[in-house]
This record gives C-alpha cells, structure tokens and sequence, in this order.
C-alpha cells in the first residue's frame, strides 16, 4: 500500500518568486531575494529521507 509522507529523497522546493530562469526565495537573514540555487539542502529528520533547502543561503550561512 502507499507510505506516508514518502519522500523518495527528492527535496521540498520552498520559492517566493521566479527571475526568468529559475525560482527564486528571500532569505531570512540578510533580507535578499536569491536564486535557489545559492541555497543548500538539508536532511529533516534521520528516521526519515526527507529532504528540503535551506533557509538561509550559502553566504549567509
């Protein structure tokens, strides 16, 4: 039957935007509307391979 919350490894994308080639989020600490991938990833629980981006971007981190 189906598991639940199955995530398969593949990450939760949280974007606020988009800036015409890729999705973009405003992170937390320095306030800056960025490119996703100036965000890393994050494992969220060890039990499980949820996976999801981080909040703060590289740099600020």
């Amino acid at each position: 039957m189906f598991e639940k919350n199955k995530n398969d490894k593949k990450p939760i994308i949280q974007t606020s935007g988009y800036n015409g080639s890729e999705p973009t989020r405003t992170c937390p600490h320095c306030g800056k509307d960025k490119p996703l991938s100036d965000f890393g990833y994050r494992k969220m629980n060890k039990d499980t391979d949820e996976v999801r981006n981080q909040s703060w971007c590289k740099k600020c981190r």
